[in-house]
């Protein structure tokens, strides 16, 4: 499949989303709706239905876990910086700050782009990526934005998240779905035939509906001002991201070509929608995180599409 058959059909149905969401024929509890039936029912399914059938590695590549996170972790600490020093942001901004440069969109867009470039041998090593994602990100975010060496209280309220991140972790259900792909893949387990059809018609939906849900969520996102923060967001997600995580990942860690093109592409993918549900949060840095989500998500229509050129799909 060429470039262009991989990325228009992507975007043409997230577009789509936006679109019909704008005019009214969705509203809000449609789209509420649909992201449920994504998150619990289509993308787990998908998932599981994957793990189930793909060749595992003999072993773990913790190598490129390292690839990713070493520069991510790393990131979110260069940009925190940069908000305090440069920016001249609350705690609770820069740590919004701080995720929005280094938090990825690896589920809505990152997965049905890898998954049509690659097929499940592009899976494998994105949900392994996938499976800390959001605990290393939320993680890091909470710490920074509610911890306070003299205030012990705000402490104790880190390590409440911590724990309610654990607990989510386990009751995730795309990591349910992970999981138990990887049991049934370990185990040798077959679906009969009439499920694994059911199986592979709700596999069919997945990603289709995970673009319409990107689509229509970016609805409620506008370029809010603050276009300078949000210029170094975009340049540190889009750009200083993929490029630490290719020098790890290629010249330190040795990975394999396809392993790198993915590691690489995920790092490139937009900011994700969670940044700005934080930003809600905690009330900082809302404008320049929704303005960046927003512009990096369209930016990445050019931006994937060289990246897949490099790396020869």
């Amino acid at each position: 499949m060429d470039i262009i058959g991989i990325i228009v059909p992507v975007f043409f149905i997230a577009i789509l989303g936006y679109l019909l969401t704008w005019v009214g024929l969705f509203r809000t509890r449609d789209i509420e709706g649909l992201t449920r039936y994504v998150f619990s029912v289509a993308l787990p399914v998908m998932l599981f239905d994957s793990m189930a059938k793909i060749e595992l590695p003999a072993e773990f590549h913790w190598e490129l876990m390292a690839a990713y996170y070493l520069p991510t972790v790393a990131l979110f600490g260069a940009t925190a910086l940069i908000g305090r020093f440069v920016f001249h942001q609350s705690r609770q901004a820069r740590a919004v700050f701080a995720m929005g440069a280094s938090y990825s969109n690896t589920v809505l867009i990152g997965l049905p782009i890898i998954s049509a470039a690659w097929g499940d041998a592009g899976l494998l090593p994105l949900l392994m990526i996938v499976t800390v994602h959001a605990a290393i990100l939320f993680l890091l975010t909470t710490a920074l934005a509610e911890t306070d060496p003299s205030g012990a209280a705000e402490g104790s309220a880190v390590a409440g998240v911590i724990v309610r991140t654990v607990q989510g972790i386990v009751r995730n259900p795309i990591l349910i779905g992970i999981a138990a792909g990887v049991v049934a893949n370990l185990l040798a387990l077959r679906l009969p035939e009439p499920l694994d059809n059911t199986v592979g018609l709700i596999r069919g939906s997945a990603l289709p509906a995970a673009l319409f849900v990107t689509g229509a969520s970016l609805r409620e996102f506008r370029i809010a001002g603050h276009l300078s923060e949000a210029g170094v967001l975009i340049v540190l997600k889009m750009v200083v991201h993929p490029t630490l995580v290719w020098l790890l990942a290629a010249f330190v860690f040795h990975l394999q070509p396809l392993w790198i093109a993915v590691a690489v592409v995920t790092a490139a993918m937009p900011t994700g929608i969670n940044a700005s549900v934080f930003a809600r949060k905690y009330s900082g840095a809302v404008a320049p995180v929704a303005t960046a989500t927003l512009l990096s998500t369209v930016l990445a229509v050019v931006s994937t599409s060289v990246l897949l050129a490099v790396f020869g799909v």
